[in-house]
Parts: structure tokens; C-alpha cells; sequence
């Protein structure tokens, strides 16, 4: 088949195939106006990769089958030609869950088991990149998918986050979508536009395809069609029909659609009412079609003129219309009795226990007011889709239900359900608007208590913490006198919100509430409320007062573990807040991440690897929190957790400074930094210019750090006490000592209170930095005695290298040289180039001449971040298959990396990777 105009278009197709079979795995998502020409690059690429001898899985979304959730992915996964069930045993045993609750009553052709319960919308994406990974394992796999805008969100959102993942498993992933201002488009994969066809092309295209058109009609069709490869096909049909129509104003879509139209009014009657109960199908199955036009009295044979017009196509009992737009004509052209008639038709043509939500959408489509029978139907069809993960589609039921609700009460309560159900979608826009719709009219403190959550968790992600946290103490409110325990649980969420958007008044009217609820003891609430109170106490610059509130809390966080998820988290939160017992909160971090990963709720992840890459930092486990935070950065990203990813951004813009790499160190540090100031989100913003402060500093360029770290600087958060150090170092080298004292005085008050080891260790380093000499080098060695105690290799070699430069410039140089070395060394066993080759410069100018020499480098720091990783797990025992599991990509991407990590190594088996320290680099 000739496809004019489009060797580039074809090219790039090529080019992922050529990849597939080389073992690389693409994606690609082509798009553009309807009939441009998406489906037929679509064949030619099912075409070329049969012809290799790939295996092709293909589906097509239609517009009826929208909100039937995980019905595209069931449609892709039903063309293998294998046995699917056997396939999806093979997956670890979350995945399988997750996959065949997605797909329930779908697989071999039976109704299915019981759904798994819907824990988290990405792992049924991870199980489903695990599985297209293992149907390559004996030749390439292409998985195309049509009409894109028509598959239910679920699917897409499955898919996607695949092809996101996919690297060496020789899998391409094409999707076809139409470009439309509803649809929302696909993020995160390569993107080709097709345009319209040249002139020249467009011209010879209709030379073939009517050869015999007057010159006249040839001109105008050309001018007409705008080069829309299904126009030039269409509106030749269209003249000859009905002669010519100017409908120039339509977009060519409508044009198409308007010649569908004629053709479709020059069937018989019978036919014209079979085409609008095909349309309103949305399963293809055309004993289904047949069955429902037996109830409308249209005889069987009424199908033919359809088909021998072109009009659709019936193969192996299913029925295809010949392009999306034709069943646009027949459904649109018909009047609202004749589709509500079909609707009703096509809901008593299928099974009402085997195929439920079929039937509950076709007897929504058909009313035409309220129903309370339908719309009981819906909820339970809400209901099963929360159960498989579908939320969009649980969005969709109880919104539709909510439409078809009689009793005020219960509208309410299916609209709250439908506004928390997007935010489990993601659609964060639809559940504020869904929010603001049924607030209004909510009288039931649980639907007040469900909106505020909504509304809370929208403006979070939104990245307003302060009007998240508003939102959800204003809720708190509304609630308190009925339900004192949800009251508490809003309050303790909403001031920690209000804390990290610098709202001071928030925090206060928050932590007054909570001290006013009258809680029973043993409310989960009741031993969060004095850290609580301690946020309120830092808001007003209150340290003194804060931070008793806080030792209390974390010695009791020591001794009782959180029980339940947010607990942890929160638990993990306060105490990073408080700069308190980081190696706690490793721990608590570390196995909240073991156990995400393990049951695969994707969407906690990376809030824990958020805490656990703080942490590593805070120890001093620079390359490992790297390696935390990168897979943190693009779970995120992928997630749409837009204030985590600032967070991710602004710690690796941190790291990048440590080794030196400006270019990587500004980018990430601004990222941070512009979400931050767009969205009121001050911690985000100072976490991004100490990582500039941090990086001008390793380069000597002391006066842009130090003004930057003056004017940037912030009282009472932790991340602006432990930032002040490198604002007193900056000060010391342009002798501005004077204005480094107040700061150092407000963090020396918060270091009092804190009582741990290696915070009062920096704070004697900077007030050693600033004392006279007689009294500076007793601080220095105070410093290193405590450094000696505690777990903190960077901060003991920044006091290391600091008291070597005080030698130093003290003409003590042959006292300066072991300070010195011992601080070249951590740096470099730390990866903290730029500070490394800061102490190397120092040991040069110390008259040490062995430090032009770099030390030798552990063959580890040569590996990729995720290369290590997945080193590091391998020698544990871990299978490819288990490490893919934890990291959220397939088992042949695993074996990849340890192709590249072996010959890095030294190593050429897993017996000797297990031999390998690989944690001493970290």
C-alpha cells in the first residue's frame, strides 16, 4: 500500500521496528486532526513488523467503551496468541493480583475470579510493563493502539507508564491519537505530528484515487480537503452524491463526517436504524448488535446495504465501522428517541449478572432524567472499577450517578466519592471542580469532612500547601463536634500543610482547634499533637519552646512504631522537620520503602523515597541518596507528585554542587526553586539556593555565595540551620564574619535544643570559624571529638578541611597536612569532587606534594545510578525478576545493567558481585 507524502512519518516508524529487532525498545505517539492519516502509519507498521516476523498486538478505542475501565488494555492483550492466564502467573504475585483484577472476567474467554483491591492505580502499568517484556522474550513485540482519545483512562495510564520504563526488551509501544482541545494528550514519550498532506502529494493521491473528477470539482476538492487524506477520499463521494455543498467554514472533521451523513441518509430506513444501534454499542460484538435490533424490530438482513455501501465491515463476528467517523454520523444523525431506544435495546442484550457494567452505562445513556434505579447501578459499577483500579472510571459512575440521583443527600455523597476518586485518578482539575460543584449543597459532616480531604489533597498537588492546609482546618471545623477523630486526623494534616507554606496564622487557628477537640486517649492523633504544637511554636520563632515539644516526640517515635501508612510518614516528616534522629528516620523510610515496593503501591513510593533520600543526605550516604533521589525525581514526575518533584530537584541540584557539576547543579536547583516561588512553597525554594549557595562556595566563589545565602536565608527551618555553616564559611573567606553572627546565634539555639552529636559538632566548627585564634583551635578539636560519635562522614570532613585551612592560613603548614588529607580522603570516598579537589588545592599550598596525584576511586562510582542499584541488589541473591519488581522496571533492563556493571567491576559472575563492599561507596 502507497502512503503519499509520508517518508518521514514512515521513517521514524521504521526506526523504532529497526530498534525492536536490535533488542532497544520505543515508544511514540502519533497524532493529528481525524482522517489525517494516524491509522494508516498505524498499518503500515503492523504491516512491516509481521513481515520481520514480530509479534503485533492491536486495539482500537472507542468512544462508548470510554469509561469501562482497563476495556483497551483487555482488547490489546486479547489479540496474543498464546495462553495470557499462564503468562500473567509468571508475574510476581502483587502484579498478578493488581493485573488480573484489572482484567477480571476478561481472560480466556470465562467472566474471571474476584478482583484484588485496588491499592494503587500504577501497579497494574508496572505489571503490565513486566508482561509485554515477557511476551518479547521469543520475538519483538509492537503494540499499537488507535484512537487513543477513546480508551478508557486506566488503560492509557497503564500503558504509558510502561513505555516510560522500557529500555532493552525489544517492545514499541505506538499510540494514534486525535488531536482534540478535550482530549488530554499524551506526556512523557516521543510525539510525531502529522500534518497535512503537500499539495503535490495530496494531488496524486486523488489522481489515484478518482481519476476521472472534472477538473472544476478536482481543484475545489483539493482547496476543500486541506490535504486530509480522508477528506480526498470522502468528499468526491459527497459531490457525486448530493453534488457540491460549500461547507468550507466546517473544520474538516465535521466536513468528513457531514459526507458520512449523506451516505448514510441514502440507506433504507431499517439500515439507517441498525447503523444507530451499532454506534451506540460499545463491545463491536455483533450478536449483541443483532440481538438488540431483533427487540427494535429490524430484521437481520438490514445490515447488508451497510455493508456493501462500505460503510462497515463484520469479521469474525465483530463489527468494524470503516473509519471513527462514520460511527459518529450514525450515532449523531439519529434523534434523541432513536438512541435512547437503542441504549435501552443494547442494555437487554447483555447479561445482567455476567456483563453488569455494560448494562449500567447503556441504560444511562439511554435516560433522559432522573433514575435512581440506574443510578444505584452506577455506584455498584463505581464500586468494581475502585476494585480494579479503574478510578477514572469510578470518577465517571459516580459523577454520572450523582446526575441521576433524586435524593439531595445521596447526590451529595456519590458527587464527594466522584471528586476523591479523581484525585486517586489524578485528574486534580476535575476533582476541584467537582469539589466546588457539590460543597455547596453538603449538609452530612462526613461529605463535609470527604470534600475538605479533596479539596486538601487538590491544592497540595496543585503545589499550594498553604491553601491545602487551610482547606482542610476549615474542614476540620465542620466536622468537629461529630466526628472528633476525623477532626483530629484533617487538623494534624492541615498544619503541617499550612507549616510548609510559611502560613503562620493557618498553624496557629490549626494547633488552637486541636488543643479544643476533645479526643479519647488512645486516638492515633492524641501523640502528634505536642509536635504539632512544636510546628506552631518554630512558626513564631519560638525554638526554645518548640523544641522540648519535640524531643518528646521523638523519643516516643523511638519506642512506638506508627501503625498505619500516613502515621509513618508523618512520623518520618516531623522528625526531618525537627533535624532529629536522622538514622530513625533512615529506618522508618527504609521500610516503608520495602514495603511499597514489595505490595507495589507505586503512589506512596515516592513519598517515602522522598524521605528516605533526605535522610541518606543527612548521613552522609551521598551516593546512594543520588541513586534514591534520581528513581524518586521520575517516579514523581511520572505520577504527577509535582511538590515532591521540586523536592527531588532541589536535593539533587544540592548533590550535582558536591561533584562539581555546575550545568546539572542549575538546572535541577531551578527547577526547585521556580515551583517553590510559583506555588508559595518556601522550602523548596531554599532548598534550591543553598544548592547554588553550596556549588559557588566548592568553586571559590565565596562573595556570590555568601550574598546569595544572606539573601535567601531563613530563621526557623531546619534546612536554613544546617545551611548557615556553609553561610559562615562564605563569610570567613571575604572577612564578613560580623554578619554571619546573628544567624549562627539563631541555629546555636536550635542546635541547644536538638541534643544531637553531630549538630552541635557543625555549630562549634562555625564558631570556631568566627572565634579569635587563641580560642578557635579548642573549638576545632571539640568539633572532631564529637564528629568521632556520630555517623556523619561529609559534615566530619567539611570540620576537617576547615581546621586545615585555619592551619594553613596560620603558617602551621606541616600540622595542616593531616587534617587536610583526612578530609581529600572522605571527600573522595564520598564522590564530593568539587570539595575533594577544594582540600587538594589546600594540601598543594601545604607543601604536599603527593596531592596532585587524585586518589584511587572505587570501581563502583564509575556505575550509573541505577546500574549500582540494581548491583547492589543482585548481591543479595535477588533475581532479575525480583530487583525489576523493586525498581519499577522490567527484568530484561535489569540484565542489562549488570551487562554494563560487570566488566565495571572486575567481576564476571554474581557469586563475585556478593564478594563486592558495594556499600562502601555509598
Amino acid at each position: 500500500m502507497v502512503l503519499y507524502g509520508r517518508k518521514a512519518e514512515v521513517a521514524a516508524i521504521d526506526r523504532l521496528l529497526a530498534g525492536a529487532r536490535q533488542g532497544q525498545s520505543g515508544s511514540l505517539c502519533v497524532h493529528g486532526e481525524a482522517g489525517i492519516g494516524k491509522s494508516a502509519l498505524l498499518d503500515h507498521a503492523a504491516r512491516a513488523a509481521e513481515s520481520a516476523g514480530m509479534r503485533v498486538l492491536r486495539a482500537v478505542g472507542t468512544e462508548t467503551e470510554a469509561e469501562l475501565p482497563f476495556a483497551g488494555l483487555h482488547l490489546l492483550l486479547n489479540a496474543y496468541d498464546g495462553r495470557l492466564d499462564d503468562r500473567l502467573g509468571e508475574l510476581a504475585a502483587p502484579q498478578a493480583a493488581a493485573l488480573r483484577g484489572a482484567l477480571v472476567g476478561t481472560l480466556g474467554g470465562g467472566r474471571g475470579g474476584a478482583a484484588a483491591p485496588g491499592e494503587d492505580r500504577f501497579l497494574v502499568g508496572l505489571a503490565t510493563l513486566t508482561l509485554l517484556s515477557d511476551l518479547a522474550e521469543d520475538r519483538p513485540l509492537v503494540c499499537l493502539v488507535d484512537d487513543t482519545q477513546w480508551v478508557d483512562q486506566a488503560s492509557v495510564e497503564a500503558l504509558v507508564f510502561a513505555a516510560r520504563r522500557l529500555r532493552s526488551e525489544g517492545v514499541v509501544l505506538v499510540f494514534a491519537q486525535r488531536d482534540d482541545p478535550e482530549v488530554v494528550p499524551i506526556r512523557g514519550i516521543p510525539e510525531l505530528r502529522v500534518a497535512g498532506l503537500a499539495e503535490q502529494d495530496a494531488a496524486a493521491l486523488l489522481a489515484d484515487l478518482s481519476p476521472d473528477l472534472p477538473a472544476q470539482v478536482r481543484d475545489r476538492v483539493l482547496a476543500e480537503a486541506g490535504g486530509n487524506p480522508l477528506a480526498l477520499i470522502e468528499l468526491p463521494r459527497s459531490v457525486a452524491d448530493e453534488g457540491w455543498s460549500p461547507v468550507s467554514p466546517l473544520p474538516i472533521g465535521h466536513r468528513v463526517q457531514r459526507a458520512f451523513v449523506s451516505q448514510i441518509e441514502a440507506l433504507p430506513a431499517r439500515t439507517r436504524s441498525l447503523l444507530t444501534v451499532a454506534a451506540a454499542d460499545d463491545s463491536g460484538e455483533i450478536g449483541v448488535v443483532l440481538r438488540a435490533a431483533r427487540m427494535l424490530a429490524i430484521p437481520v438482513g438490514a445490515i447488508e446495504p451497510a455493508e456493501r455501501a462500505g460503510l462497515l465491515t463484520v469479521t469474525g463476528g465483530v463489527l468494524r465501522f470503516r473509519h471513527p467517523l462514520v460511527r459518529s454520523a450514525a450515532y449523531q444523525r439519529a434523534v434523541l428517541a432513536e438512541r435512547s431506544a437503542a441504549h435501552q435495546a443494547l442494555a437487554r442484550a447483555w447479561d445482567e449478572d455476567q456483563d453488569a457494567d455494560r448494562r449500567a452505562w447503556q441504560l444511562a445513556a439511554a435516560a433522559t432524567g432522573p433514575d435512581d434505579e440506574v443510578a444505584d447501578l452506577l455506584e455498584r459499577t463505581a464500586r468494581r472499577a475502585a476494585e480494579r483500579n479503574g478510578h477514572a472510571a469510578v470518577v465517571a459512575a459516580y459523577e454520572r450517578a450523582a446526575q441521576l440521583t433524586t435524593d439531595p443527600r445521596d447526590v451529595v455523597r456519590r458527587g464527594a466519592a466522584a471528586a476523591l476518586a479523581a484525585t486517586d485518578a489524578g485528574q486534580f482539575d476535575r476533582a476541584a471542580k467537582l469539589t466546588d460543584r457539590f460543597a455547596k449543597a453538603a449538609e452530612d459532616p462526613a461529605d463535609h469532612a470527604l470534600l475538605a480531604v479533596v479539596r486538601g489533597l487538590v491544592e497540595f498537588e496543585s503545589g499550594s500547601p498553604r491553601e491545602s492546609g487551610r482547606a482542610l482546618i476549615c474542614g476540620a471545623r465542620q466536622v468537629a463536634e461529630v466526628h472528633p477523630g476525623w477532626s483530629g486526623k484533617l487538623l494534624v494534616i492541615g498544619v503541617h500543610n499550612a507549616w510548609h507554606g510559611a502560613d503562620a496564622e493557618a498553624v496557629a487557628d490549626g494547633v488552637a482547634q486541636l488543643r479544643e477537640l476533645r479526643l479519647p486517649p488512645d486516638d492515633p492523633v492524641v501523640p502528634y499533637i505536642g509536635a504539632v504544637e512544636a510546628l506552631a511554636r518554630l512558626g513564631s520563632d519560638d525554638v526554645p519552646g518548640a523544641y522540648p515539644l519535640l524531643r518528646a516526640f521523638a523519643a516516643q517515635a523511638r519506642d512506638v512504631v506508627p501503625k498505619t501508612d500516613w502515621l509513618r510518614q508523618f512520623t518520618a516528616q516531623l522528625l526531618l522537620i525537627a533535624g532529629q534522629d536522622p538514622a530513625l528516620v533512615h529506618q522508618l523510610a527504609s521500610a516503608m520503602v520495602a514495603d511499597w515496593r514489595g505490595t507495589g503501591q507505586i503512589g506512596h513510593l515516592t513519598v517515602g523515597l522522598h524521605h528516605l533520600a533526605y535522610a541518606q543526605i543527612l548521613l552522609g550516604r551521598h551516593k546512594i541518596a543520588a541513586v534514591t533521589a534520581a528513581e524518586g525525581l521520575q517516579l514523581a514526575t511520572d505520577t504527577g507528585h509535582r511538590p515532591i518533584t521540586a523536592h527531588f530537584s532541589s536535593w539533587l541540584g544540592w548533590l550535582a554542587a558536591l561533584e562539581g557539576d555546575e550545568e546539572r547543579c542549575r538546572a535541577l536547583a531551578n527547577e526547585g526553586i521556580r515551583y517553590g516561588e510559583d506555588h508559595q512553597y518556601p522550602h523548596s525554594v531554599l532548598s534550591g539556593q543553598w544548592a547554588l549557595a553550596l556549588l559557588d562556595l566548592g568553586l571559590g566563589r565565596h562573595r556570590a555565595a555568601f550574598d546569595r545565602m544572606c539573601e535567601h536565608w531563613r530563621g526557623w527551618s531546619f534546612v536554613a540551620s544546617r545551611s548557615v555553616a556553609d553561610l559562615v564559611d562564605a563569610a570567613m573567606h571575604i572577612d564578613c564574619l560580623d554578619a554571619a553572627r546573628g544567624p549562627l546565634d539563631q541555629v546555636e539555639e536550635w542546635t541547644a535544643g536538638s541534643e544531637e552529636e553531630w549538630a552541635v559538632a557543625i555549630l562549634l566548627r562555625c564558631r570556631a570559624m568566627l572565634a579569635p585564634a587563641d580560642s578557635a583551635e579548642a573549638l576545632f578539636m571539640e568539633a572532631l571529638s564529637l564528629h568521632q560519635k556520630s555517623d556523619q562522614p561529609y559534615e566530619h570532613a567539611r570540620t576537617w578541611l576547615a581546621y586545615g585551612e585555619w592551619l594553613r592560613r596560620r603558617r602551621r603548614k606541616r600540622e595542616a597536612r593531616t587534617p587536610l588529607r583526612n578530609a581529600l580522603e572522605s571527600f573522595e570516598r564520598l564522590g564530593a569532587r568539587l570539595w575533594a579537589e577544594r582540600a587538594r588545592q589546600e594540601l598543594r599550598a601545604a607543601g604536599d606534594r603527593a596531592a596532585s596525584r587524585k586518589q584511587k576511586v572505587e570501581a563502583a562510582a564509575s556505575l550509573t545510578p541505577q546500574e549500582l542499584q540494581v548491583a547492589r541488589l543482585a548481591a543479595t541473591g535477588a533475581t532479575n525478576r525480583d530487583i525489576a519488581a523493586q525498581l519499577l522496571i522490567s527484568p530484561r533492563t535489569v540484565g542489562q545493567h549488570l551487562y554494563n556493571a560487570f566488566p565495571k567491576l572486575g567481576v564476571s559472575t554474581r557469586a563475585e558481585l556478593a564478594r563486592l563492599d558495594l556499600d562502601a561507596v555509598l
